[in-house]
């Protein structure tokens, strides 16, 4: 027993890892060709999808990573997307990473993840619900150092529903002996939409071992296998399984053994081709079990011989006519024997007496014997009789009479010895002929789910009538029984495979009988055959059949996949933006319910996104944002008119649409069937936009502010934004966004920088400002203006691009700077007298000039010295001796003066005045320009020199320029002292330099 228990489960072993040797060929391949592929690429795969799985049964999809650095294990991480929602499943690295709904799951061993190699995986959910239905990825962590390739791949898996049913409807036990036949019949079907296939295996599980084992299989490509033990007796054409019409699978076993004993029943298994061409089993059911007892034949050795003789009253008898068959037994030392005897037509049994007495009538047969039509008894020691008191044309065939030899064991049971067969006789039965007639009357087909009605009208009829009816798929099958109705109107006899639908028989006064088959299938399709019998009276009160009649006709039940058609159609595939799209779904067919889809595939993409779905319950579950579309349902006679509307089209909702549409009867469904794909194009609306033109050439020169201004002159709407961008040549100086947020571009160097500006002088008019430019400022200055509009869902685009461009030139400022250069001879007698050097600015370069003017003094030996210096700032330096006086004064703002109030012999010299030109620049100022005025030649009268007369006139101009001059400076100073209060600022300190006042540019 043990051996045999190692056996099995070496066996079972043994076909998982065949079932899974492709598994690890495919990862191993995968892996190379990846790494040709994609050296160094992170990639991971899953299981091609999408899959089907049956709901509360186990499924594994394995996920596999190549091409990636680090660690040889790797971590993977599961989740399920849907269109409500992401849910994480389980991970290999953290524990905490399912959400709650798993985590039980994963606990109770539910969920698991089972690694085969270092690289490769199994998710395991070993018992499927129908919210597992979804998107599964598998991810896996980055151990590369950088991103590069893929870190994730899904597959849709599909959670249908459990259709299959496998039911035994025969006898729950049987008793026979070694060598008789054995015949049980299983009911397999599924109402499973997708293509799936059935195989079929019966089972027998005796008390020798402790497993079940298969007898025969009939394999999902209809293929026969057997089990351990049953090939000899296959192959000798004793065990065999047929499957008969659609869902019937017969096992026969023509001689049975005592090894046959014990409970034997079948397992149905329903297998899906997935996309990578295997086959998965995705749903199995047991039937209930017949329990076979097989009792072993004695032969005892002292058994007498004995022969059987078998003889029909007639040899050709008419319908209607009784049909006597004698069997008689012929032995020697009789009365010390017992015999059971079974009469055979066409090797099938009809009726049996027993040793004890008792008959037992098969098949057919009880009910004729229930009606009292037939009967069998022992007339004699020696003789039998089998009476059939109105026979019918199925009566005719070949009849033997079967006899064992039997012996009464102590437990009252009885032991065969030995058997014995008559020879052959042939009974023919002809019809009678007769008045009734049968007409069948029906559609030519039906739709599935709908009542499948079929009506036999009968005529020329004078007494009862009764009615069965059959039914066969295919013109090879043979009839089978559907159901009957006696001629007292009692339905019975209801069909094997029609036990656990709505079949009933009805019969009008007219003598019409109708057969109707509630919730038709594909597999009702085929021949019907209605048998009408005519019953009299006979005078001993009991009914007689008196003829019988049938009719058959074909036909056909059409799927609900078959007769539904989608159709998808716009009168406005093509709309401008903000514009309304209807999009109409057309569904016709057969009435039922309905579950819809309707998706989308972006412009440019390959990826197609569910908008929104309609189960067939009436639940509606969005995968898109609600408030950008609208639905309608319109239900017609001939069709049903789905209708989405998107209200304000925008760019994203240009691509493709497509409505798919499931059928379903009693929750299951039926069919399912996509429309035609129809592209929507949402086009952009035709720019307004124009610009104001610019000056061809605009000349500056240099440190003073140029202004470009760019100005739109039309809009395509009021609520239009723009991006300005501003180009020097052919590369970019700045942009603004429709933000009004700046950004410098390549062209707009560190130093110049902040030298730009630019700004929004009005709504449409933007200013480009380069302050103090220089020379190399100058180039081929272009603004670049790109409207953009918002879209209803706020996302903003492109319309047009326009530019206007001018030539900026920057000179250099011209130098002006002139100080008057005239040479005087100053003799001075009067020792008390001054002297004036003037310095007097003809001309200068800029009116934002500030000048610094210093005055020199020419000895007859060495350079020029310095001997006072009015600064720009206001500010006064004198470098002669501090007892030495000096006046200076300012009458006008390009005049200047320096005068010595008292003389001494070592004033003799030559005084001229320097002026340096100052201007502003960005941050500072600089020296723009510098000139020098003529010089003053000074000579003192000292004692000794000859003395000239007194000139009073020169003696009252002396006296009376310098009071006048002396006036005029202090109104000046007065004047200055004055504005530089109102200024705050102080003139006179060295460490605040004058900075120009900036211009205020007013805003417009």
């Amino acid at each position: 027993m043990r051996e045999k228990e190692k056996g099995s489960l070496r066996l079972r072993m043994e076909g998982f890892w065949c079932r899974l040797w492709h598994l690890p060929l495919f990862l191993c391949l995968t892996g190379l060709l990846q790494g040709d592929l994609c050296c160094g690429q992170r990639l991971v795969q899953i299981q091609e999808g999408p899959l089907y799985r049956v709901k509360g049964y186990p499924i594994s999809i394995f996920c596999n990573v190549t091409g990636f650095k680090g660690p040889s294990e790797q971590d993977f991480e599961f989740v399920l997307r849907t269109p409500n929602r992401v849910i994480n499943m389980i991970s290999t690295k953290r524990q905490n990473f399912a959400y709650a709904i798993f985590s039980s799951r994963i606990s109770e061993k539910d969920v698991e993840i089972e690694r085969l190699s270092g690289s490769s995986v199994l998710l395991r959910i070993n018992t499927l619900l129908e919210g597992d239905a979804g998107d599964v990825f598998c991810q896996t962590p980055n151990t590369d150092g950088e991103y590069l390739g893929s870190y994730e791949a899904g597959v849709t898996l599909n959670v249908i529903e459990d259709t299959l049913v496998a039911s035994y409807f025969g006898s729950s036990s049987q008793s026979l002996s070694e060598g008789d036949p054995l015949q049980l019949e299983c009911q397999v079907s599924s109402q499973t939409y997708q293509h799936t296939h059935l195989s079929v295996t019966w089972f027998i599980h005796s008390e020798e071992h402790e497993n079940p084992r298969p007898i025969i299989t009939l394999d999902k490509d209809l293929t026969v296998k057997t089990g351990a033990g049953f090939e000899d007796r296959y192959h000798a054409g004793l065990i065999s399984m047929d499957k008969v019409e659609d869902t019937t699978y017969r096992l026969k076993m023509s001689q049975v053994q005592l090894s046959d004993q014990g409970k034997i029943y079948c397992k149905a298994m329903e297998w899906i081709q997935d996309p990578d061409r295997s086959w998965t089993q995705i749903a199995h059911k047991t039937s209930t079990a017949c329990n076979v007892e097989v009792k072993k034949i004695e032969v005892a050795p002292d058994a007498g011989s004995f022969s059987v003789y078998m003889k029909p009253s007639k040899a050709s008898l008419q319908v209607g006519d009784a049909l006597d068959i004698h069997c008689s037994v012929k032995a020697q030392n009789l009365p010390g024997h017992l015999f059971s005897v079974t009469w055979l037509k066409n090797q099938k049994n009809v009726a049996q007496i027993g040793s004890s007495g008792m008959l037992t009538v098969f098949d057919s047969y009880k009910e004729r014997e229930n009606e009292a039509e037939m009967r069998a008894v022992k007339i004699s020691l020696t003789d039998y009789l089998l009476t059939i008191r109105s026979s019918r044309t199925e009566d005719q065939g070949q009849y033997q009479c079967e006899v064992w030899q039997e012996n009464m064991n102590d437990d009252g049971t009885f032991k065969k010895i030995q058997k014995q067969l008559s020879s052959p006789e042939t009974v023919s039965i002809t019809a009678k002929e007769s008045d009734l007639r049968v007409v069948m009357e029906m559609k030519e087909a039906v739709t599935e789910g709908d009542a499948l009605q079929v009506t036999c009208s009968v005529s020329g009829f004078k007494g009862p009538l009764s009615v069965s009816w059959q039914h066969k798929k295919d013109s090879g099958d043979s009839f089978s029984d559907v159901i009957s109705l006696t001629n007292e109107g009692v339905m019975k006899d209801v069909g094997t495979k029609y036990q656990s639908r709505h079949v009933q028989t009805l019969h009008s006064p007219a003598g019409n009988f109708t057969l109707e088959i509630g919730a038709s299938a594909t597999s009702d399709s085929g021949e019907y055959r209605c048998i009408v019998s005519e019953w009299t009276v006979q005078s001993n009160g009991e009914m007689k059949k008196a003829n019988t009649q049938t009719q058959q006709k074909a036909i056909s039940v059409r799927s609900v996949e078959s007769l539904m058609t989608v159709t998808l159609k716009s009168r406005t595939a093509t709309v401008p933006i903000n514009s309304s799209v209807e999009l109409l779904c057309t569904v016709k067919g057969p009435k039922v319910s309905l579950a819809v889809r309707w998706m989308f595939r972006p412009h440019n993409s390959t990826v197609q996104r569910n908008i929104l779905s309609i189960r067939h319950t009436g639940e509606i579950i969005w995968g898109a944002d609600q408030r950008n579309y609208q639905l309608a349902i319109q239900t017609q006679p001939s069709a049903t008119n789905l209708l989405l509307i998107v209200p304000q089209a925008s760019k994203q909702q240009e691509g493709q649409y497509q409505c798919q549409v499931d059928a379903y009867q009693k929750n299951v469904q039926k069919a399912r069937k996509n429309s035609n794909p129809l592209a929507v194009t949402v086009k952009k609306p035709v720019s307004k936009m124009s610009l104001s033109k610019l000056k061809s050439r605009l000349e500056t020169n240099v440190n003073t502010d140029a202004k470009i201004e760019c100005s739109v002159l039309a809009t395509t709407t009021d609520t239009s934004r723009f991006m300005i961008t501003w180009m020097i040549g052919s590369q970019m100086l700045l942009t603004m966004d429709l933000d009004a947020v700046l950004k410098f571009g390549p062209a707009a160097e560190l130093e110049m920088d902040p030298r730009i500006r630019m700004e929004v002088i009005q709504k449409q008019t933007f200013q480009l400002t380069v302050h103090q430019v220089r020379t190399t400022d100058s180039g081929q200055y272009r603004c670049e203006v790109e409207e953009w509009l918002q879209d209803p869902l706020g996302d903003w685009y492109s319309l047009k691009k326009m530019s206007v461009s001018t030539e900026l030139v920057v000179k250099e400022r011209e130098i002006n700077l002139h100080v008057k250069n005239e040479n005087k001879m100053l003799n001075i007698t009067n020792h008390e007298a001054g002297f004036t050097v003037d310095c007097v600015i003809d001309s200068q370069s800029s009116d934002e000039s500030a000048f610094e003017v210093t005055w020199f003094k020419i000895q007859e030996e060495g350079p020029p010295v310095v001997i006072f210096t009015a600064k720009r700032d206001g500010t006064l330096h004198s470098t002669i001796n501090l007892d030495k006086s000096l006046v200076f004064g300012r009458p006008l703002a390009t005049h200047y003066e320096l005068t010595v109030p008292q003389i001494n012999p070592t004033d003799v010299g030559r005084y001229y005045c320097q002026v340096e030109e100052w201007l502003p620049t960005a941050n500072n100022w600089k020296i723009f320009a510098l000139d020098k005025s003529g010089e003053l030649s000074v000579h003192v009268h000292t004692e000794g020199d000859p003395v000239k007369p007194i000139d009073w006139l020169g003696i009252t101009l002396a006296i009376t320029i310098p009071l006048i001059s002396l006036l005029v400076l202090i109104i000046i100073l007065l004047l200055k002292r004055k504005h530089k209060r109102e200024k705050k600022a102080c003139l006179w300190a060295e460490i605040h330099p004058l900075n120009p006042v900036p211009k205020v540019t007013s805003a417009r």
